[in-house]
């Protein structure tokens, strides 16, 4: 999957398909390539404690465990400090982000700072 992904910029969907508002799936952004999306949010990268199975990330005071799931082609996180928070990158927006479970705020937050349309 990442070979198709754009390293450049802040693009993380594959670029064999052309985007219009509104068109971006719920699973393709369970697919988004995470490890990238933890970094342009700001999140450190502990190298010393990541693998080529998973990256450990710190973001506001949170240890992020983040692994693709090679079973369901989706990236999950695992939040290590706090019991309960772990999901895709919909729920990691939703929790950590937008704080809102609401996936059309979702959607429109992936296509506002990820540049689709």
């Amino acid at each position: 999957m990442d070979k198709n992904i754009k390293k450049e910029g802040k693009t993380f969907f594959p670029t064999n398909k052309n985007y219009t508002k509104n068109s971006v799936t719920l699973q393709e952004i369970k697919q988004l390539n995470f490890w990238n999306f933890m970094s342009n949010i700001g999140a450190e990268l502990d190298k010393k404690k990541s693998s080529k199975y998973g990256k450990l990330f710190k973001y506001n005071n949170y240890k992020f465990w983040v692994r693709f799931d090679y079973n369901t082609s989706n990236y999950i996180y695992t939040n290590l400090t706090t019991t309960g928070d772990n999901g895709t990158l919909i729920d990691f927006i939703q929790n950590h982000i937008i704080n809102e479970k609401n996936l059309g705020k979702v959607k429109k937050y992936i296509s506002q700072n990820y540049h689709l349309f």
